[in-house]
């Protein structure tokens, strides 16, 4: 949990960061950041690290993985920040773990307990309430006083 913590703050200090650069070009500044994320996770490479896989199979996979699920994310979040607003990246990226959830369910018929369900009903509704008026385009009306 303290880790998973971690990375999700350092994820959030990264795109607080780049919002403000606009100087560097934003693909070569998220090469740091990505091996300070690396550091941090390397003091786990002794306890869970097994033989050195030697099948290319493996190495192209983790390519695809590395690639399509994290860099590319994060290059195109650097994008989405200088169009929208953090609160709406904020809650975009909280519709990604519920997608998942109920692919999980529906798809992959994995057991889903009560308490997930309530979780994610949870994070769903928090997205509904704080984003309600631009999803459901409430406007406000101009009320003119008729004194």
């Amino acid at each position: 949990m303290f880790y998973s913590s971690l990375i999700g703050f350092t994820y959030s200090c990264y795109l607080v960061s780049q919002n403000k650069n606009s100087e560097f070009d934003k693909f070569l500044i998220l090469n740091p950041h990505i091996l300070l994320l690396a550091m941090i996770l390397l003091p786990f490479f002794p306890a869970f690290s097994g033989p050195i896989p030697s099948d290319f199979k493996f190495y192209f996979y983790v390519e695809i993985i590395a690639v399509l699920y994290t860099i590319v994310p994060l290059f195109l979040n650097l994008y989405a920040l200088s169009g929208i607003a953090y609160s709406k990246v904020g809650m975009i990226l909280n519709i990604n773990p519920i997608i998942a959830f109920i692919l999980a369910g529906l798809v992959y018929h994995e057991p889903l307990e009560t308490l997930q369900i309530f979780s994610y009903a949870m994070i769903f509704l928090a997205v509904i309430v704080f984003k309600g008026n631009h999803i459901f385009k409430f406007k406000k009306e101009n009320t003119v006083d008729r004194n």
